[in-house]
């Protein structure tokens, strides 16, 4: 009687154990969330950036500088360590080494006896469903305006795509589709890049975060935002998308390749000049799909502007690209 009684109590515990190990990594993403807020409090851009990594982390249930191929079925260190070939110094991401041609990839996990066919095939077919997004095209623009000028409401848009790990085919973007028309006046939805708010029109999500050992149902979601890299800071806050406006997948699964418009709205400079900023894109589910690169904004005086409206010029506002100068000026207020 007495060992049931030990043996119901031990069955208990460990069936106990098993339920809080699975509610570990919800709870810690939780605690980071908060700590998010905390630091974005501080405008510090390697503390934000470190809490979004974190929650990368704690989603793939990976260690803090572990390989991104950890994230595919079957891939424990060691497999990893054979599909990198033994790099020194850095890890391959999953789209790095899905560009390497399949019989090398092969030879480095299959032929060597690590993983079987089945094995690599369902690793292959998981990292081939992975939203990558990837951008297009950047660019600063005022609706109805030619040009940014101070204090001006500055739309940053970006025009993106989703193209998975190894995508082939992938096509080439129509210029139509990069352009950004001013909506018709009075349209606060579009104006504002929340489009999908509108009536009759359904917002897009993307598939579920591949993450078998996170005990939730995840649905990936991709920060952007402006940082000052001369003083660490944050100039703009992240803007959080968790919803698109064209369809990611079609009917059968496969990607559409659509272009995407995301946009983040903030004050303009006081002053005049050209303002350069890293572009950070950070998506919270997924390990070394990153995006990082500088972008710069021009404001123009006030009566630069005001000398193209007295002129009656009509025409399409400048749309700004990327821009490799350095150097940045951050305002307040």
């Amino acid at each position: 009687m007495m060992v049931r009684k030990l043996h119901g109590h031990s069955t208990n515990f460990i069936a106990n154990s098993i339920l809080e190990k699975f509610e570990v990594a919800p709870i810690a993403v939780r605690l980071n969330e908060a700590y998010t807020a905390i630091a974005l409090a501080y405008g510090n851009t390697k503390a934000v950036v470190s809490s979004y990594h974190t929650s990368q982390n704690l989603i793939q249930a990976l260690r803090p500088g572990a390989s991104p191929l950890e994230q595919l079925p079957y891939f424990t260190p060691a497999v990893a360590n054979a599909a990198e070939a033994e790099r020194a110094r850095t890890h391959l991401t999953i789209q790095e080494f899905m560009e390497i041609p399949e019989a090398q990839r092969k030879a480095r996990v299959v032929d060597s006896g690590l993983l079987s066919q089945a094995q690599y095939s369902t690793a292959m077919s998981v990292a081939s469903r992975i939203p990558v997004l990837n951008i297009d095209k950047a660019f600063f623009k005022v609706v109805g305006e030619r040009f940014v000028t101070p204090s001006s409401l500055v739309q940053f848009v970006l025009k993106c795509r989703f193209i998975p790990p190894g995508a082939t085919n992938v096509p080439e973007v129509n210029s139509k589709d990069l352009l950004d028309i001013d909506p018709d006046e009075g349209d606060i939805a579009a104006m504002t890049g929340r489009k999908n708010d509108r009536s009759g029109e359904k917002p897009i999500q993307p598939p579920l975060t591949h993450a078998p050992y996170y005990a939730r149902d995840h649905a990936p979601k991709w920060y952007v935002f402006l940082a000052d890299s001369k003083q660490g800071r944050i100039a703009v806050p992240p803007q959080p998308i968790s919803v698109f406006d064209k369809p990611i997948l079609d009917e059968s699964g496969r990607p559409t390749f659509n272009v995407q418009t995301v946009k983040m709205q903030f004050g303009a400079p006081p002053q005049a000049g050209s303002y350069t900023f890293v572009m950070h894109v950070v998506c919270d589910s997924y390990i070394g799909m990153d995006t990082k690169m500088e972008v710069t904004l021009v404001v123009e005086d006030a009566s630069k502007a005001e000398e193209v409206e007295e002129e009656g010029e009509i025409s399409e506002p400048d749309e700004g690209t990327f821009s490799s100068s350095l150097g940045c000026s951050r305002w307040h207020g």
